[in-house]
């Protein structure tokens, strides 16, 4: 059985000074990074730059045990900005949502494309491949995942 101190380091975000830290739903969706990235998401470039963003959060986590505490802080540089922060699960759909919608609506996805239904598919390949990599130790897991994940995102482009 799991305790609220099982969380690590990520769970106290709130308490460090940062403006609009949002808490994980879980201890495995503190890995969910890039909240800030997501919020203007537009285009499958946007995309790219949140798994790219994703991928070095956890390489960084994945071979130093204490890298989500140094990211968190680095995230956080006194004015209340952040390039990484954790996004809850239910936060990371909602903002992959709104993002494929947007998408949707410039033209970039076709118009029949379900923005929920790709969120959640993009939210599962996160967390199924954050979950392999840091069971083996293999950020090359983390990122087969997404990136299979963002060939069917690219699969829905409209043209």
């Amino acid at each position: 059985m799991g305790s609220e101190d099982d969380r690590g380091e990520g769970s106290s975000m709130g308490r460090d000074g940062c403006a609009d830290v949002e808490a994980a739903d879980s201890p495995g969706d503190a890995l969910t990074w890039g909240g800030s990235t997501l919020r203007g998401l537009a285009s499958i470039e946007d995309l790219v730059r949140w798994r790219d963003e994703v991928v070095g959060v956890h390489r960084r986590m994945i071979l130093n045990a204490s890298a989500v505490h140094d990211a968190t802080h680095r995230g956080c540089d006194g004015d209340g900005s952040s390039a990484a922060r954790p996004v809850a699960l239910s936060a990371l759909v909602t903002l992959l949502t709104a993002g494929f919608d947007r998408m949707r609506e410039n033209g970039e996805l076709a118009a029949d494309t379900d923005p929920a239904r790709l969120a959640t598919s993009l939210a599962a390949a996160l967390q199924g491949g954050s979950l392999l990599a840091r069971a083996s130790r293999d950020i090359t897991q983390l990122e087969a995942a997404l990136d299979l994940a963002l060939s069917c995102v690219r699969s829905r482009s409209a043209g």
